[in-house]
């Protein structure tokens, strides 16, 4: 591609930008409603537009295809982390896992490795909470990460993730005691 072609095609996107970025943005946003994630997405669109701008023929509703390749990152994005928290899911059913002595106030993915019988009944809740909690908490519990480890994972902040798994510990401490 030319340095006239480049010059072009980046001003084609840059007014595509002007034109449809924030309702992109706000589509995005109510598809994965997380304003961090639709960020992301609207970045990957517009470096997909580019990508393949050239494809696109005069005449053609720009709208239209930008927001079908908004959609689809989207979708892919959404499809990944129902994956990954499927995965997770079957982890947290398969492991033997220590006893839940966070219930009690310690530190998740510490105390005692004793077999308690509230076990099964606090792993089946743990199933039934929010995903973001219940991916959070499965990840600092039975994979014993990090908060810092835990927001990469989960393509979110620390201070996410220590809430989530926080919410989480709380909600659980409620229905047991």
């Amino acid at each position: 591609m030319t340095a006239q072609r480049r010059a072009m095609a980046s001003d084609t996107l840059a007014l595509l930008l002007a034109k449809h970025g924030l309702e992109l943005a706000r589509h995005l946003r109510r598809l994965v409603r997380d304003d961090e994630v639709a960020a992301d997405l609207l970045q990957d669109t517009f470096l997909r537009a580019h990508g393949a701008l050239r494809g696109l023929r005069p005449g053609s509703n720009e709208r239209a295809w930008l927001y079908r390749i908004a959609t689809n990152s989207a979708l892919n994005h959404l499809r990944d982390r129902a994956r990954e928290a499927a995965a997770l899911a079957r982890h947290a059913s398969a492991v033997e896992v220590a006893a839940p002595a966070w219930l009690d106030g310690d530190q998740p993915g510490g105390g005692a490795h004793e077999t308690d019988p509230r076990h099964t009944a606090v792993w089946a809740r743990v199933a039934e909470l929010p995903e973001r909690q219940r991916v959070a908490l499965t990840l600092r519990v039975s994979g014993e990460c990090d908060y810092e480890e835990i927001a990469r994972r989960m393509g979110g902040t620390e201070a996410a993730a220590r809430a989530n798994v926080h919410q989480a510990v709380q909600r659980l401490r409620k229905e047991f005691r």
